[in-house]
C-alpha cells in the first residue's frame, strides 16, 4: 500500500513538473530590437515580426543589418540596400 501511494505521488510529482514544458506554445524570440520567429521559406530563413511588418516606401518588410551594412527586405522578394551607385531595389 506505501509503495502504491509513493508511486503515484512520483507520478503526480513527475506531471506537474514537465506539463508547463509540454503544453506551452513556442515563445518569440528577439532580433535586432524586434520580437518574432524565424521561419524558413523554400532554401532562405526570414524572420517573421509577432507585430506584424513594418512598411517602407509602401512596401511591407522589414529592415535588416548584416556585414554589408542595412538593407530593407520585402515581403515581395525586394531588398533595398547601398550599393556602388547609392541606394537602390534589387530583385
Amino acid at each position: 500500500m506505501k509503495l502504491g501511494t509513493l508511486a503515484a505521488a512520483a507520478i503526480l510529482i513527475c506531471s506537474f513538473t514537465l506539463a508547463p514544458n509540454l503544453v506551452r506554445a513556442d515563445e518569440n524570440d528577439w532580433y535586432q530590437g524586434q520580437q518574432g520567429q524565424w521561419q524558413k521559406h523554400g532554401s532562405k530563413w526570414r524572420w517573421k515580426s509577432a507585430h506584424g511588418d513594418q512598411w517602407f516606401q509602401g512596401k511591407q518588410g522589414h529592415w535588416y543589418q548584416d556585414k554589408k551594412g542595412w538593407h530593407w527586405y520585402g515581403n515581395d522578394g525586394r531588398d533595398y540596400s547601398e550599393g556602388p551607385h547609392g541606394w537602390a531595389w534589387h530583385r
